[in-house]
């Protein structure tokens, strides 16, 4: 056998496997995105850093596929830089170690003008029950409401204003807020019901299949690994020694777990495998959470707050984290249920973030759940980057691509290729391991993106 015609058989038993191995799933309509409209939430509109603005919006999820799938005129709710609200940024002018700090100023919304909907309907905040009720004519008492004042415009709902387009092709993420919103929060007091999930899921879906029933269409199910959002495993639970950066080993040879309120105003310290919120960590540099043991000995004696608790919505324990994690599984059933009883393709969002938490690479760059350093979250810890959204929208034409036999080439990352590395704004090259600091502008921005904590919440945690 000469040399080409062994590797002619091998490329054929490799595109063999390749095609073997694509999922196949049911579709309704065509992918025919002559008008492809995005339903969503902040994910699906592109917020980055804590912030909405035009530097990052042309890499919402849903941008993406559009300029994939050559879409001529695919319009969002732009905002002028540095955003709604203003952008995260590492700051080291004035001190190091490089602070996060918003930058200055406050961007703007640059099309209200434009004469019909938006193609991107996504409104960061929105919960699954937003989308088929809230218009943005509402006062702004709650983050969706805010944004949704200037996407919606008070034209419909997200699902009317998609079917008022006569879409073609409609692409969904939705119920981020419904699931993952509770890390944002720091208490699974904020998940959505499953019944109220599951009831909202299908009366959108069956709103847009009456309305659209010639459109294809693409949902997407949620991540369930909590240790994948840098969030909250950026700060530790235990006490560190600013000078080795290594925990404080007490008495018992173990390290020293931080103080919070373990719910009900409960004082004692984490349990192990508690995960503190990066949005702490400002308390925490104020010396929060330390023992008040403590608060004699140096260097922890020239903090001002030490012996106060963390707050019970600084910390997820174990007990919580298990309660999202299920309720995360139990919407992920849902929606895997509801797509299938309307032949819609579901794309493997989960899967993507398993991949990235244990680290991955995407030909020469790594990616991984690394807090700044990683490539797929921002600086808000929860929300993407410009490649991480890429990622995610890869995703998304993998599926339509396996469901509806079309060839949508997935996004090119070497745009990313050249200043890649995250930089300070003094230019200075961030990597693995350095300091961070965290002002309390900073974490007060990203809680703004929270699902509100019910008023009668008493929730014990009891490990």
């Amino acid at each position: 056998m000469t040399p080409i015609r062994s590797f002619t058989r091998i490329a054929t038993v490799l595109l063999l496997t390749a095609i073997v191995a694509v999922p196949v799933f049911a579709a309704r309509g065509s992918a025919n995105f002559t008008t492809f409209v995005a339903i969503g939430d902040s994910y699906g509109a592109g917020l980055e850093s804590g912030s909405l603005n035009l530097n990052h919006q042309p890499f919402s999820w849903p941008a993406v596929i559009a300029r994939q799938a050559g879409v001529a005129d695919f319009q969002q709710p732009l905002v002028s830089f540095p955003g709604i609200g203003p952008e995260l940024q590492l700051v080291d002018i004035i001190h190091f170690p490089p602070t996060i700090l918003p930058a200055t100023g406050s961007g703007q919304p640059i099309n209200l003008n434009l004469p019909r909907p938006y193609n991107n309907l996504s409104v960061p905040g929105a919960s699954v029950t937003d989308v088929i009720t809230l218009t943005g004519k509402d006062q702004a008492t709650s983050t969706a409401k805010a944004f949704a004042q200037f996407i919606l415009r008070g034209l419909g709902t997200e699902v009317d204003q998609a079917l008022a387009q006569k879409p073609t092709f409609i692409a969904i993420w939705i119920g981020g807020n419904d699931a993952l919103g509770a890390v944002l929060a720091g208490t699974p007091a904020v998940l959505t019901p499953v019944d109220t999930f599951r009831t909202s899921y299908n009366a959108m879906l069956d709103k847009l299949v009456a309305g659209a029933p010639a459109a294809g269409m693409v949902a997407g199910n949620f991540p369930n690994n909590v240790l994948s959002l840098p969030f909250i495993t950026s700060v530790p639970p235990v006490l560190i020694d600013p000078a080795t950066r290594k925990p404080v080993i007490g008495p018992n040879g173990q390290p020293i777990f931080l103080v919070a309120d373990l719910g009900g105003g409960n004082i004692g310290q984490l349990p192990p495998g508690s995960l503190v919120l990066l949005s702490a960590a400002s308390k925490i540099a104020r010396g929060a959470g330390i023992p008040s043991t403590l608060a004699s000995i140096p260097p922890f004696n020239q903090l001002p707050d030490v012996g106060k608790p963390l707050a019970d919505t600084d910390v997820l324990t174990p007990t919580e984290q298990a309660a999202i994690v299920s309720r995360v599984n139990d919407f992920n059933t849902v929606i895997q249920q509801a797509a299938a009883q309307r032949d819609i393709p579901v794309a493997d969002i989960k899967g993507l973030f398993d991949r990235v938490a244990a680290g991955m690479f995407v030909g020469p760059i790594p990616i991984s759940a690394a807090f700044i350093t990683g490539g797929f979250f921002s600086l808000d810890g929860f929300h993407l980057t410009d490649i991480g959204y890429t990622l995610f929208a890869d995703e998304y034409i993998k599926t339509i691509n396996a469901a509806y036999g079309r060839d949508i080439p997935l996004a090119p990352l070497s745009d990313f290729l050249q200043n890649n590395g995250v930089t300070t704004s003094s230019g200075a090259v961030v990597i693995d391991g350095t300091l961070f600091e965290m002002s309390q502008e900073a974490a007060d921005q990203i809680r703004m993106f929270a699902p509100a904590i019910p008023t009668r919440r008493r929730s014990v945690k009891n490990e």
